[in-house]
């Protein structure tokens, strides 16, 4: 589960961080409240959306008056904003947060993860921060140091001051950002969340460490210890990027135009493989767990649907044990009836209830094409494209 900037900062206040004072606003009135509520010569106006890189378009802008911020205010809530990591389509700004301006003298870099191949938590820090990040890792193995957490323990004093060192932190910096450090891993264990990135941790003019940027992510297994998250849940933005949904299936939107349902994690791999080889792109990942009832798949079917970019639906099912292809066949139906499928359908069933599962179809008159091998399914997908 991502949540966004100004969600962040709430739930990171009470671990000690130090942010700006600023205020979350839905309209451009509630904008230039916040702004008022702030003594500041400037303010920063930023979108809240679940991705990054807003800055470098257009999603971050500063402001020197109150009808500055108004006017910002206005632009951004209800546009749609494109970076690179929301897809062509972009996402919706719903909402801004307003933050007092800053004098910066110089960014870092500064997150804690969970590092899936070593199993284990890493914080991750680097002289340099900002937007510009990923091309100063790219450019130099040597930018990120890395020092290995414990979930149990607290970090090894020893190691963070020498990070300290290593960021050309002195005196109270140095103090207040080895703070930042132990914040960080306690925060990301308490919190159950697969990563916490400061970015940029600023040094201000006038000496202070001061986090600007927040982007966190909480573990979706972990949700049902932590009851006051369902509030900030987004499954509206989070549907563009990943959505564990409650009937179990997990869905992950790509930027292709071919809409994916499938049963199973490794079937569904295996006909995104096919799909690229052949040069048809998918526009998802979606694994129908084998428990999936005909509610479930219309529900995931729906999901599926939502992207406006499709130019068509494959269905690739194969029914054995619990999973059987005529649940898959009244599933897509159920979703049909409650919105007409409007783009053309292909159809490859195989296994238990097979035959049951494209009589269901063919008795609905649905349009659909039926493949009996993804051959077949490929080649139909190559026509329609």
């Amino acid at each position: 589960m991502f949540v966004h900037e100004y969600q962040a900062k709430k739930l990171l206040r009470q671990y000690g961080f130090s942010f700006p004072p600023g205020g979350v606003a839905f309209s451009s009135e509630e904008a230039v409240s916040v702004a008022k509520s702030i003594d500041a010569d400037s303010w920063v106006v930023k979108a809240q959306i679940l991705a990054g890189d807003r800055g470098r378009f257009g999603g971050v802008k500063i402001a020197g008056s109150v009808s500055k911020v108004d006017t910002l205010a206005k632009d951004l809530i209800g546009s749609r904003l494109v970076t690179t990591q929301t897809g062509a389509d972009g996402l919706q700004v719903d909402a801004i947060y307003v933050e007092q301006g800053c004098e910066i003298e110089r960014e870092l870099y500064l997150a804690v993860l969970l590092d899936r191949y070593e199993r284990q938590l890493v914080l991750l820090a680097a002289k340099a921060g900002g937007s510009g990040i990923e091309t100063v890792v790219l450019e130099s193995s040597q930018a990120i140091e890395r020092i290995a957490l414990s979930i149990d323990e607290p970090p090894d004093e020893s190691e963070l001051s020498a990070l300290a060192e290593k960021m050309e932190l002195e005196g109270d910096l140095a103090s207040n950002y080895t703070e930042v450090c132990r914040n960080l891993h306690s925060a990301i264990v308490k919190l159950d969340a697969l990563m916490i990135e400061l970015n940029p941790l600023a040094v201000t003019s006038d000496g202070r460490l001061m986090s600007l940027d927040v982007k966190m992510e909480i573990d979706d297994n972990a949700l049902f210890r932590h009851a006051e998250f369902s509030e900030i849940r987004e499954t509206n933005q989070e549907s563009d990027r990943k959505l564990r949904a409650q009937t179990g299936y997990n869905y992950v939107r790509l930027d292709g135009d071919i809409g994916l349902l499938v049963s199973g994690a490794g079937l569904a791999l295996a006909t995104m493989d096919l799909l690229k080889l052949h040069r048809c792109e998918p526009a998802n990942f979606l694994d129908l767990p084998p428990i999936a009832s005909r509610s479930d798949v219309a529900n995931a079917c729906e999901t599926v649907l939502q992207n406006s970019s499709l130019k068509a639906l494959l269905v690739n099912v194969v029914g054995g044990g619990l999973a059987h292809c005529d649940t898959a066949a009244e599933g897509i139906l159920t979703a049909h009836t409650k919105t007409p499928i409007k783009i053309p359908v292909v159809v490859r069933f195989a296994g238990t209830k097979k035959e049951l599962g494209i009589t269901l179809l063919r008795n609905s008159k649905m349009p659909f094409q039926l493949a009996q091998t993804m051959s077949e399914a490929i080649d139909i997908l190559q026509k329609i494209r």
